[in-house]
This record gives C-alpha cells, structure tokens and sequence, in this order.
C-alpha cells in the first residue's frame, strides 16, 4: 500500500487539467504555486511517468496523463460518496443542495421551489443555478451542482433519472388570428406560423416532438431566445406557438387576448430530477424528489 498517489495529489492534478494553469490551480487550491509543482512532480515520480509537458508558460497533458485525470475525478467522486453517505444516514436532507434547473422551467417554478424547499427542508442549505441542459449536465458530472431538473426527454443516459409529472404542449395563438382556429392537424397550419425558441432551448425539440410537428414549411425562420418575445410575436397575430401547461398555470398569457386550444394524445414533454449514479446522497436524492413531486405536478396540472 506504499507509494501510492494520495487523494490530495489527485485533487491537485484535477486543477491543474481545469484550469490549463499551475498559478490559477494553486489560487483555486488556496496554497502556493511551488507546493503545487512539486505535488505534482512527486505524483509523476510515484507513477513513474509524465503527466504533463511544461514548455515556459504553457503546459500540455500527455496522453497519458489525460487518462490518469479520467480516472483521478472517478476516484474523487467515489471518495466524496463516501463521505456523502455517511452523513445522509447521519442527518438526512441537511447540508447543501445545489440545483440547476433549466430556464424553461425556471422561469415559471424557480421562486415558489425556493421558498417551498426552504420551508420543508429547514435543515437544507437549498441553492438554484439556473442554466441550459447541456451546460448543467456538464456541471453535474463535474460535481458543481448536485442535482439538475431538466426536460425529459434528453440525453442522461448515464445519470440516474426521476419522473415528477407531464407538462402538456398547448397550442396558442390570439383570439383573432382565423388561419389557426379552424385546424385540427398541426401541419395543416399556414407556411411560417409557427414561431419557437432558439434551437438551444430543448422545448423547441419537445413541442415539435409532442405536437407531431413535421412539416417544416410551418416554422418561420424567426428563433426567439425567449418565451416572452416568442408571444409577442403571437399578440401581433403573425401566428401561434407551443406552450407547456406550467408556463400557462404560472400566467404568462395574463392580460392577453390568447386562445389556448389543448393538444391531443401524447403533447406533453416530462419533467424530471437527474443525479450521479455514483453520489453518496441517493437516500436523501430520493427523499428530495418525493416531496418536490406534489409540487411540480401541481405546477403542471391542467
């Protein structure tokens, strides 16, 4: 057991590898650049090979030593489940939480979910990240949120993944706007009608998805980057778009000439909690999304 790499060690290498810089890894670290170096050195001395080509101020992993850092962050994230463990059983929901949530969600959830979660869960230091889908699932393999609640489906294959409730698709669109009130396929809608978000929010995907949106010529080439110019554009009666059940429960179309025709069958996308499958905290994961579901279905009902 001698003359292994210590978790320190590792700690350091992964700093290094996220910032690409051995003075900013020592500042995130709180200890001196030297001390780093040399932890460093004495790691590739105990391996016995290099890890890291330094030319003046610049640095390059080998290749090798990008595949130590895989297995370095697996090694970290086993041993803080460790420690996460053993305080779940010790005092449940309790410590901090950090939870992204998207903003199609949060936009309409993330105030109420706050102050409910800091009145159920007195003991949890609760905190909200808001961000898109693909930037918290990056944020969550690398251990910067603990949680993320995102729009179903999506690619989180490799986190666990927990259903909270269905939030259907509506079609709206004003009161006054005739080519719309007649149609009962959405492909029969006229040519560039159909007004959605920016391809980076996953909605768009899932309302064109639900709603068995197909056929391309409905969609107008106008991408808003978010709900509120997407119904401006439906207010001014230059045609309609999609909107999630939550959306509509949390008022965005107060005070608004809108009609809000429900779609058929299947219109809906999921909402859903998503964790590490190798967290510690599954005990206390789980118990967090059984309470949250009464109240994001709730959110969600029509």
């Amino acid at each position: 057991m001698n003359n292994l790499p210590s978790i320190k060690q590792l700690q350091y290498l992964l700093a290094v590898h996220q910032h690409q810089h051995f003075g900013k890894a020592a500042t995130a670290c709180f200890i001196g650049q030297s001390t780093l170096s040399s932890a460093i050195q004495n790691l590739e001395e105990i391996l016995g090979c290099q890890l890291i080509e330094r030319e003046n101020r610049s640095l390059m992993f080998t290749d090798v030593g990008e595949e130590v850092v895989v297995r370095a962050r697996k090694i970290i994230d086993d041993t803080m489940s460790i420690k996460e463990l053993t305080r779940s059983y010790k005092h449940p929901l309790s410590g901090k939480l950090t939870l992204g949530v998207i903003p199609t969600i949060a936009s309409f959830i993330a105030a109420p979910l706050y102050q409910y979660c800091k009145e159920v869960f007195p003991d949890l230091k609760f905190i909200l990240v808001e961000d898109t889908s693909d930037n918290l699932l990056d944020k969550l393999e690398h251990g910067h949120v603990d949680m993320a609640m995102l729009a179903l489906p999506y690619h989180t294959e490799r986190f666990h993944t927990q259903i909270l409730a269905h939030d259907r698709f509506s079609l709206v669109h004003h009161k006054d706007y005739d080519a719309a009130k007649a149609v009962v396929d959405f492909n029969e809608l006229p040519e560039h009608s159909v007004f959605l978000l920016e391809r980076e929010h996953c909605m768009t995907g899932h309302a064109l998805s639900a709603c068995h949106l197909n056929r391309s010529e409905c969609i107008n080439p106008f991408e808003a980057a978010n709900l509120h110019t997407l119904l401006s554009m439906v207010e001014y009666q230059n045609g309609v778009t999609f909107l999630p059940q939550m959306a509509i429960n949390a008022g965005i179309l107060a005070g608004k000439n809108m009609v809000v025709r429900p779609s058929q069958g299947d219109a809906y996308r999921d909402i859903g909690l998503i964790w590490r499958k190798t967290t510690g905290r599954i005990r206390d994961f789980r118990l967090f999304s059984d309470k949250v579901c009464d109240f994001v279905q709730a959110r969600c009902a029509a």
